[in-house]
């Protein structure tokens, strides 16, 4: 921010306080937004003191549930440091001031990141140290949910985020880097994936056109978070069951979902729709392209002859655009 205009903001709200518009805890609020000098290396400082405690807090857990020797107390003891966690998390979140908006983000995940400890201590306790690495996806699915319930609670949509991410993940996706630019990504079973993919898009859609406008009107935005994971999960999955060079069904069904995707967001006028469209359209293009001449083309002349029919194909898609004309948004 330009230092003429922090002084004039400065004075304005200044101003307004003294006026008596506003009280002196909104002025107390507005006046630290225009600061501009110094603001990352607090902000850096303050996320580093919080992790310094975070971790201070989780070694002092550790040492004392490590002599108890009892995976009820570590749990008893994690449970009532997510709770306080949770507590203050959802306070600093929903605070109409919004203050602290970040800490409350970060204190959610870090509550929720508890929760899943908890159900992996009292699995330990209950069924014995060899339970350890046993109904991980169900206890993924179970922490989602509880932040699906936050979210929906409170009206948040980053415990929602979360609470879909674990939802997927639960039902078997992963994914985690290599090393040396290498980036892996797996899914268990990608019909069952591709299938709770079009139930998310469904309550996306249903979601936002219904119950947004009414009986969740606060919860404005969740539906296009069940909408662009429905998405991307659905186009995995498809795209999964093409590789290594798939089924001709398979790809041909993928092929047809970006195309459908592509037309529906024309139809709704909804570029959520048409990006993941093309995006895996492209995708799907390439991988084909790869399968087929990679192995019997030089690499300077495999990426010549890919980004001519690339830059083909997007002219003639601009060249279609621009005759056919554009239908009225009713």
């Amino acid at each position: 921010m330009r230092p003429i205009t922090h002084d004039l903001l400065t004075r304005e709200v200044t101003a307004w306080h003294q006026q008596g518009l506003i009280d002196r805890p909104l002025l107390e609020t507005l006046l630290p937004r225009y600061e501009s000098s110094g603001r990352f290396l607090a902000a850096l400082l303050k996320w580093l003191g919080l992790f310094a405690i975070f971790q201070l807090g989780l070694a002092v857990l550790a040492f004392i549930a490590m002599a108890s020797e009892s995976a009820l107390v570590a749990a008893m003891l994690l449970t009532a440091v997510g709770t306080g966690l949770w507590y203050f998390g959802v306070r600093f979140a929903t605070d109409p001031r919004q203050a602290h908006p970040f800490t409350g983000s970060v204190l959610l995940t870090a509550s929720l990141a508890a929760a899943f400890g908890v159900f992996m201590l009292l699995q330990i306790a209950l069924l014995g140290d060899d339970s350890a690495g046993r109904n991980v996806p169900l206890i993924v699915l179970l922490t989602g949910v509880l932040a699906t319930l936050t979210a929906y609670r409170y009206h948040l949509r980053w415990p929602l985020l979360l609470g879909l991410l674990l939802f997927f993940h639960g039902l078997g996706a992963w994914h985690a880097y290599g090393g040396h630019g290498a980036y892996f990504a797996h899914i268990q079973d990608e019909r069952l994936m591709a299938v709770a993919a079009l139930v998310a898009i469904g309550l996306g859609l249903w979601h936002e056109r219904r119950l947004e406008l009414g009986p969740l009107r606060r919860c404005i935005g969740f539906g296009g978070l069940y909408l662009i994971f429905g998405l991307l999960y659905l186009n995995l999955s498809l795209w999964f069951l093409t590789l290594p060079r798939g089924p001709l069904a398979w790809v041909l069904t993928f092929t047809a979902a970006s195309i459908a995707q592509i037309i529906v967001g024309a139809r709704l006028h909804d570029a959520r729709f048409t990006g993941f469209g093309i995006v895996f359209l492209a995708i799907d293009l390439y991988t084909r392209y790869y399968e087929r001449f990679w192995d019997s083309l030089s690499l300077g002349l495999f990426f010549l002859l890919g980004g001519t029919l690339a830059m083909a194909f997007g002219f003639a898609c601009e060249r279609w655009s621009q005759i056919t004309p554009l239908e009225p948004r009713s």
